[in-house]
């Protein structure tokens, strides 16, 4: 979970530094990212805000987004009630991966009406709400969810605000010694498993990662465990809180040695240790850059799979052009024998009766002492047929060109798009992807 609660404790120095700047801009790339231009004392910067269920975060942005061209209802909702507005304060529920932006407002009548964006960065349940403050009233949602999808919690115009359900934890700025060894024992078996239903606001991440600092075996059971056994641990957890609290932050993207990006945090992981390591000024700028990494490995992965289907399917087409291609050849093949009916037939045809006939016995010339069994159609003289079959073997000439020829095609395009098939398998970067892309469709 890249953007956890450990992350945006990191990340608040630098969102309260949007406070008493006004919102020049609105914008909504997409169905669940906004992006707020700022404008206060020390220039223009610009939030992005994002529900997006797998990439749900709240952060300052450089990036560049293409907006559609019309804007989406919430986008304009929000434009209408908050541009012009000014950013009072940010507070956030403790150990929460939660942001309310309290904006002084004014209604269409000028009147004054405060109002809180509500952002809950908290992965498929996450959502960007507006409310009236005054009244704790939804007036709208990014992501409106009515009592079918949720009956504890509906977020629709009209509802009062409900928080998430608490997570009835611990939090870590107020988490004692004793308190730490007593609930860890209750709460799991597993050292990373214990923590994380002991503390709240700890992903997955700092969970591993702290028992990994600690030295303690994955393995350990913690119900059976002695406070000297555990002292690592608690140890390791008192450093993570003292570096949070006097922002001792060192943002950090982690990337496999392809480029991939693995992970970002506020402070160093151990874990990732053997990985390659990119530094950042400010977390803003860290999550900026892994989430766009993250956002190309999606498109990169997804044009990637739609190319592949594409070339597969084209060459499923290709092979059973080129079957029938093979066997309209082997077939053309033959035509030779209809030219030999006729010819024996033309031979011979003083010796047959008129039509009613359907085969008849001639000698073969090409090897003596064998007979040849012709086939007639009872319906034509024994110089009609034989002219049917000259005809019949004109056409099989002519098919046998055309199906070499087409052979020939089929083949090339066959090592044609296996070629691109296998660059498409082999490609790694977007840049790539989009220009095979761009040859298939010329």
């Amino acid at each position: 979970m890249a953007f956890d609660s450990i992350a945006l404790t990191a990340l608040m120095a630098e969102l309260e530094t949007l406070v008493g700047a006004r919102v020049s801009r609105i914008q909504q790339p997409s169905q669940l990212e906004t992006v707020f231009t700022m404008r206060g004392s020390n220039g223009n910067k610009r939030l992005l805000i994002s529900a997006h269920p797998e990439r749900a975060r709240i952060h300052l942005t450089t990036a560049s987004y293409t907006n559609p061209s019309q804007p989406p209802g919430f986008c304009m909702y929000l434009r209408r009630h908050l541009e012009g507005s000014r950013l009072e304060r940010i507070t956030r529920p403790e150990s929460e991966r939660i942001v309310y932006l309290h904006f002084a407002a004014r209604d269409e009548l000028g009147d004054e009406r405060p109002l809180l964006l509500i952002v809950e960065a908290m992965g498929r349940h996450s959502n960007i709400i507006v409310v009236n403050q005054k009244q704790n009233i939804i007036l709208n949602a990014i992501k409106p969810i009515p009592a079918a999808i949720s009956r504890y919690r509906q977020v629709l115009p009209g509802l009062p605000y409900k928080s998430p359900p608490p997570q009835n934890k611990l939090h870590l700025s107020s988490l004692t010694e004793l308190e730490f060894y007593l609930e860890l024992r209750q709460r799991g078996r597993r050292p990373a498993q214990a923590l994380l239903a002991t503390i709240a606001g700890l992903s997955p991440l700092w969970a591993e990662e702290l028992v990994v600092r600690s030295g303690l075996e994955d393995t350990l059971n913690i119900k059976s465990a002695t406070q000297t056994e555990l002292r690592p641990l608690w140890r390791e957890v008192g450093t993570l809180r003292e570096s949070l609290w006097r922002a001792e932050v060192k943002p950090t993207v982690y990337l496999e040695p392809e480029g991939r990006a693995v992970s970002v945090a506020p402070l160093p992981l151990v874990r990732y240790a053997r990985l390659s390591v990119k530094s950042f000024p400010t977390m803003s700028a860290a999550l900026d850059y892994y989430f766009q990494a993250k956002e190309r490995e999606v498109q990169f992965s997804a044009l990637q799979q739609s190319l592949l289907t594409k070339l597969r399917h084209q060459i499923e087409r290709v092979e059973k052009k080129l079957a029938l291609h093979f066997k309209a050849i082997q077939n053309a093949k033959k035509a030779d024998r209809y030219r030999k009916f006729g010819e024996l037939l033309l031979a011979y045809a003083y010796q047959l009766t008129g039509a009613g006939l359907t085969e008849v016995q001639l000698p073969d010339w090409t090897e003596a002492g064998t007979q040849v069994v012709v086939p007639l159609d009872p319906a034509l003289t024994p110089v009609e047929n034989a002219q049917r079959y000259f005809a019949r073997y004109n056409k099989a000439k002519k098919t046998l060109a055309a199906a070499q020829h087409q052979k020939q095609q089929d083949q090339a395009d066959l090592s044609y798009f296996e070629s691109v098939l296998l660059a498409v398998e082999e490609a790694d970067s977007l840049p790539e992807l989009e220009e095979i892309k761009a040859e298939l469709t010329t």
